[in-house]
């Protein structure tokens, strides 16, 4: 009998939970609620911190793609949320370097790095009235992504005069980038900050994310015979976005 009162105590303090986040929810003033898509080029790059002095990195930008689904709440005419599901496409390289001199080790290579994420970012923004329907907005928060798929290529003795496609890469990986014996790490959370320009439903956004955890994985030394601790990898990226937004409550 009191294993059945407990069992019902915390059905009902569960269920009152609910009702008081369903009723907290139903009382705020909501002006609009709009779903939409959106997407457009972007341009990434990786920064990577390595322990051993031997080895630098220059990095090299790369362009990329993104494309999903818009979801914008209005919490009043001046703020709100939005919050979007999209799949996006990084491209980055390094021209990197190793040169040992107690061991004779000198290299010089060129590494490209492409990956595809699923990114679900979250976002706070302020609007800013500037004449008629049109609103200048700024929208900032965190974005939390998934790796699909990646592929690493590597040059040897890369030189600037010789074209990518004469080299044959020393390394080619495109299986398990995110798996347990991978390179990267599978999750990682960034944060992202942007302006948009918004006229009625059609939306261009400018922003930049940048990872906060470190995403490389296994200790993995980018074809370099380094030593030390895990490098430090992360990657950043501006987006440039074209949106367009239905109003659900018209």
């Amino acid at each position: 009998m009191r294993k059945i009162k407990s069992i019902l105590f915390s059905l009902a303090t569960r269920y009152s939970l609910l009702a008081t986040i369903m009723l907290c929810a139903l009382c705020i003033e909501v002006n609009a609620q709009k779903l939409g898509f959106i997407g457009g080029p972007s341009m990434s790059y990786g920064v990577v911190s390595v322990s051993d002095k031997s080895a630098s990195f220059t990095m090299i930008p790369g362009g990329g793609m993104h494309v999903g689904m818009l979801f914008e709440m209005d919490v009043t005419n001046r703020w709100g949320f939005d919050a979007a599901v999209m799949y996006e496409l990084r491209t980055m390289r390094w021209d990197i370097g190793y040169n040992n001199d107690s061991t004779s080790t000198h290299i010089s290579n060129r590494f490209k790095r492409q990956l595809g994420y699923m990114n679900v970012p979250f976002h706070f923004y302020v609007n800013f009235p500037v004449q008629n329907q049109y609103v200048v907005s700024l929208f900032g928060g965190p974005v939390f992504a998934c790796g699909l798929h990646g592929e690493d290529w590597a040059w040897q003795n890369y030189t600037e005069n010789v074209p990518e496609g004469v080299h044959k890469p020393i390394t080619y990986e495109r299986e398990d980038m995110f798996g347990k014996d991978g390179r990267i790490v599978r999750c990682e959370i960034a944060a992202e900050l942007g302006l948009a320009f918004k006229w009625k439903g059609v939306q261009g956004r400018l922003s930049y994310q940048h990872s906060l955890n470190n995403d490389n994985f296994n200790k993995y030394t980018f074809t370099l015979p380094m030593s030390g601790v895990n490098p430090y990898f992360t990657q950043g990226t501006v987006k440039l976005s074209v949106a367009y937004v239905f109003d659900l409550r018209k």
